[in-house]
């Protein structure tokens, strides 16, 4: 059997996700825990809960930078930490789905316009 990478995107969309790497915008910072979510996709940052708290939660805080875009994997009472500190420094929640223990989020940083 030859298996080619159409057929690999078939095979994909069947189950339900088919491999759209390019279709996926990238995010400035991924934020994930490391005790339960594997490593994070690629981006300009990635944020480790695990030494996040050991500085107090600083660089969350601090609101990113220039940062349009993040997503995370966390749990629940992170989340909404994490949420929280977000949306006082200009982000708002786009998407948020439960996975198992585990909440997968974007926040995107509202539109200097009043977007």
């Amino acid at each position: 059997m030859r298996l080619g990478r159409r057929a690999l995107i078939k095979g994909g969309m069947l189950v339900g996700f088919a491999p759209m790497a390019r279709a996926v915008p990238l995010a400035d910072v991924i934020i994930h825990d490391s005790r339960f979510a594997r490593a994070p996709a690629p981006a300009t940052q990635a944020i480790d809960l695990v030494d996040e708290r050991k500085t107090h939660w600083a660089t969350i805080r601090n609101g990113l930078g220039n940062a349009r875009r993040v997503d995370g994997t966390t749990t629940w009472s992170d989340y909404v930490m994490i949420a929280h500190a977000l949306e006082r420094r200009g982000f708002r929640r786009a998407a948020e789905v439960q996975q198992g223990r585990l909440w997968r989020f974007t926040l995107l940083r509202r539109d200097q316009r009043g977007g």
